[in-house]
């Protein structure tokens, strides 16, 4: 990448657990976490980590933070050394873990003051978050519903104006007005130069603010693309019709290389899929006198289900 690096990965490996040979007899069970996983995220960027549960996102998220310890691998950020600087590291990011967990004695209020201790807030920041988010903050956080304490979270996440945010599920729980409020605020604080890593389940949310998307399977990172170039390259929705004078059969469109699948409507209109870009389809339609012909992107769900099919 031709921007400077806020966070690299190189060959990210993380194993869970260990098998143990006892003659022909197999103990204990090892389970890959992460596996030769790489990426870059360039400051001032959002980039988007989609996957199931249990593919790897999480794994990845903590051992940034160096909360797990990593089989092999490297991992830098602001050019520093996740395992040896971690302390330097994290007073420089904000996090939002997905198992998020507060005190729950505490009201909001009272968790503010107490992070001020350690990261001083920036007061024009944490007041526009105080108006975003609805949360009474003078209830005991124990007090609150999930979508509330999420509310919390983020608000001491992002109080300190941090360089680095890294937010795992920030969206759940949370209604759709305050979501729209707060992708509006990420959107900002990107212009202004803050990194944002953003793990989602919500494709919508990813395509609406994200840069770029990462998207893991299986521990295994499987596509790193700009969010715009994966709706254009890898898969779009082609409607065409031909003339009466010389129609192809559906079974010979399906067989076509770049053909994910495809439909034929009552009217006799086609519906394709297809992947790549649209050379190989064009060259195709040449051999056709075409009444009508359009191109759609797909959504970013629909690329991430065929990655998941």
């Amino acid at each position: 990448m031709t921007q400077e690096a806020v966070l690299q990965v190189s060959n990210l490996t993380k194993v869970y657990g260990r098998e143990i040979n006892l003659g022909l007899k197999k103990f204990g069970k090892k389970i890959i976490g992460a596996q030769n996983v790489s990426f870059s995220v360039s400051k001032g960027e959002i980039f988007g980590f989609l996957g199931p549960n249990g593919s790897g996102k999480t794994t990845v998220m903590r051992s940034i933070l160096n909360y797990l310890r990593i089989e092999d691998g490297e991992i830098s950020v602001f050019d520093l050394d996740h395992r040896k600087d971690s302390l330097e590291i994290r007073k420089r990011i904000g996090y939002i873990p997905g198992d998020l967990a507060v005190y729950d004695n505490f009201t909001g209020e009272e968790l503010i003051k107490y992070f001020n201790h350690f990261r001083q807030h920036d007061a024009e920041l944490l007041e526009e978050l105080r108006t975003i988010f609805t949360v009474n903050l003078k209830q005991k956080t124990r007090t609150l519903s999930s979508g509330n304490r999420q509310q919390v979270g983020i608000i001491l996440a992002l109080a300190s104006k941090p360089e680095f945010l890294i937010l795992d599920e920030p969206s759940s729980g949370l209604d759709p007005l305050i979501t729209a409020k707060f992708h509006k605020l990420l959107k900002r604080l990107k212009k202004e130069g803050v990194t944002i890593f953003l793990s989602s389940h919500d494709l919508t949310e990813v395509q609406a603010i994200c840069d770029r998307v990462g998207i893991i399977k299986d521990g295994v990172m499987v596509l790193v693309e700009d969010v715009e170039n994966l709706r254009k390259k890898f898969l779009q929705h082609v409607f065409v019709r031909f003339s009466s004078s010389k129609v192809p059969k559906l079974k010979e469109i399906k067989e076509l290389d770049f053909v994910l699948d495809a439909d034929q409507k009552n009217n006799g209109d086609f519906k394709l899929k297809i992947k790549e870009n649209i050379d190989d389809l064009i060259n195709w339609l040449k051999g056709y006198e075409i009444e009508r012909l359009s191109i759609e992107d797909a959504s970013l769900e629909e690329i991430f289900l065929h990655y998941y099919d």
